[in-house]
């Protein structure tokens, strides 16, 4: 089936704010995106100029459409977010408490005035020590060793998430991920001259078995997963299928990259060990500040396998020389004075409330295996209701939502992806899934 002009735009406008789209990536022609989506080529063209007028894309003649850099404004860009200033985002994925921002100007205001000199400063491209010994302290949290010398630190999950790739494969490999991902994966591919190969799922996550043929059949360098709240689905894989997973990979010698990026969110239920802590020697395990802190941080913290140490910081120094010392040094301090852990237990609270409110509201349920502390709800639609028309028509109703499509490697589900935590306000949260609700 194809896809109209709003929907198309969609599915691009999420890659770009998921990361999938990179500022300055190329973005494909009209006429590779009328062909992809089975479309039109004035469809495509016009899914283009939507986009050019929502400030995230420039076209230079002769050359194509270019995702912007951030914070790049001109007079165009600028009527439109003036005009849109009454949507309800439910399409980027993070939770900004009330006060978040003022408790980060507090931690910096600090950090330069303890450390002013040491984070101006080049720093060790692994992270300074007492960065890394943060990270292993919390990381350990989730059941892997608490080893400050098997943790680098990185400039958020594209960052790490990359360097694991350029470490576990060579151009040309072939990387397996689940059908449904999380979009930043096909950046990093796409950036290192890999193809990424969907692994089917089902309630519980991805299929061990799927993974087994596949990776017999394609002989894959890595696998990339997200085992605890996975994006977009929010399931969670049990241990027998990490286990099977883990034997998996062993069995036929592949790398694992596991990212945690919503563990946080479990951890009030019964602990379920990382794959790092199940396959220590093929597992790189990242856990960035992004949703469980605050973005603007730019710091994550990786667990490489051992005897990786050395090749991971060399990436490192290949890519940007070090991490942004600040971040990482307010995400250390976080740590040490106990509001790491204010911050994410806020956060599970909150997410538990605003499940029970789209509960309440919405018409439709998401799968019995969906975590009840999640930041985000996959809904699949009814046969009558397309995600398209969807997207399309809560936006005009001033909500924008993600459509299924962007997240599927080889697929376009009939479904939608709600970022619950976005909205400030619950009260605007509230409004959002009225209107979504009055449309479904």
């Amino acid at each position: 089936m194809g896809h109209g002009a709003e929907n198309i735009a969609a599915i691009l406008e999420a890659e770009i704010r998921e990361g999938g789209l990179l500022p300055g990536a190329r973005l494909p022609t009209h006429r590779e995106l009328a062909f992809r989506h089975g479309v039109a080529l004035n469809t495509a063209s016009r899914a283009m100029r939507l986009l050019e007028a929502r400030g995230l894309v420039v076209g230079e003649v002769g050359r194509g459409s270019f995702v912007r850099p951030p914070g790049h404004i001109d007079a165009g860009s600028f009527r439109i977010e003036e005009g849109a200033s009454g949507f309800v985002d439910l399409a980027r994925n993070v939770m900004p408490l009330p006060g978040l921002a003022d408790r980060f100007e507090r931690a910096a205001r600090l950090v330069l005035r303890r450390e002013r000199a040491a984070v101006a400063d080049y720093q060790p491209h692994a992270g300074r020590a007492v960065d890394r010994a943060a990270g292993a302290a919390w990381l350990s949290r989730r059941g892997l060793p608490d080893d400050p010398s098997r943790v680098v630190i990185c400039a958020g999950a594209q960052h790490a998430v990359t360097i694991a790739l350029m470490a576990a494969t060579r151009p040309g490999d072939t990387i397996a991920a689940e059908a449904l991902s999380w979009p930043g994966i096909k950046a990093s591919a796409t950036a290192l001259g890999l193809k990424v190969l969907p692994v089917p799922m089902d309630g519980n996550g991805l299929r061990p078995r799927a993974l087994l043929r596949l990776a017999l059949r394609h002989r894959i360098a890595a696998l990339y997963c997200m085992p605890s709240l996975q994006n977009p689905t929010a399931t969670t894989m049990p241990l027998r299928r990490r286990e099977a997973v883990a034997a998996v990979a062993r069995r036929l010698d592949f790398r694992i990259i596991e990212d945690d990026a919503y563990g946080f969110l479990t951890e009030d239920d019964p602990p379920v060990p990382p794959l790092a802590a199940l396959a220590p020697e093929r597992t790189w395990h990242l856990r960035s500040t992004s949703k469980s802190f605050t973005p603007g941080l730019r710091a994550a913290w990786m667990l490489v396998p051992p005897g990786w140490e050395e090749q991971a910081a060399n990436l490192i120094r290949a890519t940007i020389w070090t991490a942004p010392p600040l971040g990482a040094a307010i995400a250390s301090l976080w740590v040490g004075d106990g509001t790491a852990a204010l911050l994410e237990a806020a956060k599970r609270r909150e997410a538990r409330v605003r499940q029970e409110l789209a509960a309440h509201l919405l018409p439709l349920r998401p799968s019995s295996s969906s975590h009840p502390a999640s930041m985000h709800l996959w809904l699949e639609l009814p046969r009558k209701t397309t995600a398209q028309d969807l997207v399309r028509r809560v936006a005009t109703l001033g909500v924008r939502i993600t459509p299924g499509a962007a997240f599927g490697l080889d697929c376009a589900p009939n479904s939608i992806r709600l970022a619950l935590g976005t909205p400030e306000q619950r009260g605007d949260l509230e409004r959002a899934l009225h209107l979504l609700g009055s449309v479904l």
